[in-house]
């Protein structure tokens, strides 16, 4: 049986989030891991929920700080997850640029 050279395109775009996420798995089932960065997401305010929040220009002052924290923390938390999706497909790319090699009977793969 012959096995036919993969191309990344094929393995990750038109597949939604459902379909990554299982291929995440069967990667994670068939070697090892990469370590990679932890993005941690930011909870919403307390005060948010809060319905004195919004009866003292005091406690709407210092609401209006903690959105503005929450907001550039959200902000952190996109750009972590972007940074993090750019990495795991130039990873995927680089293994399957190494697969391929192998495939076609190369000696120095990596």
């Amino acid at each position: 049986m012959r096995c036919a050279v993969l191309r990344p395109a094929i393995l990750g775009l038109g597949i939604g989030l459902l379909g990554l996420g299982m291929m995440a798995g069967t990667a994670a089932a068939a070697g090892p891991a990469t370590v990679s960065t932890l993005c941690v997401k930011p909870g919403v305010p307390m005060c948010m929920s809060d319905s004195t929040t919004f009866v003292s220009a005091d406690r709407m002052s210092s609401c209006q700080s903690e959105v503005k924290d929450y907001i550039d923390k959200t902000m952190a938390y996109l750009n972590c997850l972007n940074a993090e999706n750019i990495s795991t497909g130039q990873e995927m790319t680089r293994n399957v640029e190494r697969f391929n090699c192998h495939l076609s009977g190369g000696k120095q793969c990596g």
